[in-house]
């Protein structure tokens, strides 16, 4: 069975399915060159994602089963948000807001926008179908988070999981919780988008000078330099745990929209009091995601409790999905807590995420006996996206009046620059899917210079707080890396931190933050035998397993996709060397380089 998945809203993408298995999945922005895509705005419709997944899975509309849109149905979604505003959540406030507000986008009553809206969103995603002549094909339409928790686990590869996701809002929720139980999604919990976490670290991310929704990364690294201990029980006051529900304190002083939640940041500021002043960026920034890590780690401890409780398990394996499970170091802690055996977070996990997701939701509703064999369902890696024939490579190389090799053995050269201290820009293969890039569109540098962090990223014109993520052979990891043994599995996708050795700390102090910590990506050989064979190379030089992996994109732009993205961004950041494919192009300032090792 195949199934094309679509997600129409920010971060928007397509995915195709067959048989339970991801063949081809891409985010919009990778092709539009839009950070952030939004197809519901100005930015336009998914339509080169879903152009460019029909074709690289040669998907038409004699082979295509179903469509799966990680859409409510517009009825549904109504009902829900009616329900909590009037009947769980009645708040005055809230509830007059609703009424009488209007929409910032469009003219129409918040109370009964939620119909309106996604309404409009089919409409749009059908005249999309009809575009590339596939209409009439049976559409499926899920809630968000039945996406999230999908996609994370249909694809762990097991059989019995706790499954939670946790974002800032989708479809009238903030979050959800499932038991995942020999193939079959059991929902028991939802969290109200009225209580967002997620939302809460939007507007510490505003309130920082940072752009919402996209730098919150900044803020998780910039956080490891500050206390949180001096801003901890001020955001007591402003988001608590009651029990296991999660209570933004701070929004209840504000008039709040029913659906969307769009947070007016000025009012929530002025509802602060002013409580912020005097404090660092740094502390402030520690103690939003102190309370972030605070109230997520409550909340899945409570639902773990009564998952093993349910299965007469005596620990679990948990599966996490949605936009506050970027969060790294959340998710470390939440690995870290007694009786999670490991966990997996679906390395897509932002709403890029949910193209698959609603696919992969689809074809188990559809095909209920595969569910017996979801155990052998494990995703096997993520480099979905498209690549590059030999012959384009070459006419972009020409276009841009490169001077370039053909090296046959190129992973051992790339090696050997990396051990002379030069920067290499790795451009091979299928494009990754999802926001980490894993050795097909990185940026390589060698571990041992602490000050890489400064002078690279001004290159690349970013500021970012956080050191560069280490790439590691796998068979070394446990040397490097604290209480790696039983979540190998997401440390392949870059998706959550560990506690660095003391042999780490000492040797390669480029990828160890300042809080002891490092994210980084093991390699295995058999699933990007390229990549390992470079890190190989680098060990038999340096004697070191490990290496600095960083997005291959200047600052706000997407990871590169195409020849000549990759060529656009190495002359902007000023790099040394180009590895594309068994091409290595050399810049204006590094000089030809011997293929000896002297």
């Amino acid at each position: 069975m195949r199934i094309l998945g679509i997600f129409d809203d920010h971060n928007c993408g397509c995915a195709v399915i067959e048989d339970g298995k991801i063949l081809a999945a891409i985010e919009e922005e990778r092709l539009s060159r839009i950070k952030f895509h939004n197809g519901t705005t100005e930015d336009g419709p998914p339509i080169r994602s879903l152009k460019k997944v029909l074709e690289m899975t040669n998907t038409s509309r004699r082979n295509t089963d179903y469509i799966a849109l990680a859409i409510e149905p517009p009825a549904k979604l109504q009902r829900r948000v009616l329900r909590d505003l009037l009947c769980v959540q009645r708040h005055d406030r809230w509830i007059y807001h609703s009424i009488f507000s209007k929409s910032i986008r469009w003219d129409k009553y918040f109370l009964f926008y939620p119909y309106w809206y996604n309404a409009y969103r089919i409409r749009q995603v059908k005249r999309l179908l009809k575009s590339v002549d596939l209409d009439g094909i049976p559409i499926e339409l899920m809630n968000h988070h039945e996406a999230h928790a999908a996609s994370a686990y249909y694809t762990s590869g097991w059989e019995h999981a706790l499954v939670v996701t946790l974002d800032g809002q989708g479809d009238g929720l903030a979050g959800s919780v499932y038991y995942g139980i020999n193939g079959d999604l059991i929902k028991v919990d939802e969290v109200s988008s009225f209580h967002s976490i997620g939302l809460f670290y939007n507007f510490i991310t505003w309130m920082l000078g940072y752009k919402p929704n996209r730098h919150e990364g900044k803020i998780t690294g910039l956080a490891a330099y500050g206390d949180p201990q001096k801003t901890i029980e001020i955001y007591r006051k402003f988001f608590r745990m009651n029990g296991a529900e999660f209570q933004y304190e701070l929004s209840k002083k504000v008039f709040q929209h029913a659906y969307p939640q769009r947070s007016n940041y000025d009012r929530l500021l002025l509802a602060t009091n002013g409580t912020f002043k005097g404090f660092s960026p740094a502390d402030i920034a520690a103690g939003v995601q102190a309370i972030s890590e605070e109230c997520t780690t409550t909340w899945v401890a409570h639902h773990l409790k009564k998952y093993l409780a349910y299965t007469g398990f005596s620990s679990a394996k948990v599966c996490m999905a949605g936009g506050v499970f970027s969060n790294v170091k959340i998710n470390q802690r939440v690995a870290e807590l007694p009786g999670v055996e490991s966990v997996f977070i679906f390395p897509a996990m932002v709403d890029g995420g949910l193209c698959s997701g609603a696919a992969l939701w689809a074809y188990y509703k559809h095909c209920p006996e595969a569910k017996k064999y979801i155990s052998q369902m494990r995703l096997p890696h993520v480099y979905l996206g498209p690549e590059y024939t030999e012959e384009e490579i070459v006419q972009s190389l020409k276009r841009a009046n490169l001077k370039y090799e053909y090296v046959e053995n190129i992973e051992d050269r790339i090696g050997a620059l990396l051990a002379k201290g030069k920067v290499v820009a790795r451009f091979n293969g299928r494009m990754e899917y999802g926001p980490r890039a894993l050795g097909n569109r990185s940026i390589l540098y060698q571990p041992t210079d602490p000050t890489v962090n400064d002078w690279l990223n001004k290159r690349l014109k970013r500021t970012e707080f956080m050191p560069f993520a280490p790439s590691s052979l796998a068979e070394d990891c446990e040397s490097l890396y604290k209480r790696i043994r039983n979540n190998k599995f997401p440390a392949e996708f870059m998706t959550i931190t560990f506690d660095c050795t003391p042999q780490m700390h000492k040797k390669c102090p480029a990828v160890v933050h300042v809080d002891g910590t490092a994210r980084p990506q093991i390699v295995y050989p058999h699933i990007n035998e390229s990549y390992y064979r470079i890190l190989k190379s680098y060990q038999k030089r340096t004697g070191l397993s490990t290496f600095v992996n960083t997005s291959f994109n200047m600052h706000e732009e997407p990871i590169v996709c195409t020849p000549d993205d990759a060529i656009r961004a190495f002359q902007l950041g000023h790099l040394d060397y180009l590895a594309i494919h068994n091409f290595l192009v050399y810049s204006d300032a590094t000089k030809e380089e011997s293929t000896s090792d002297s």
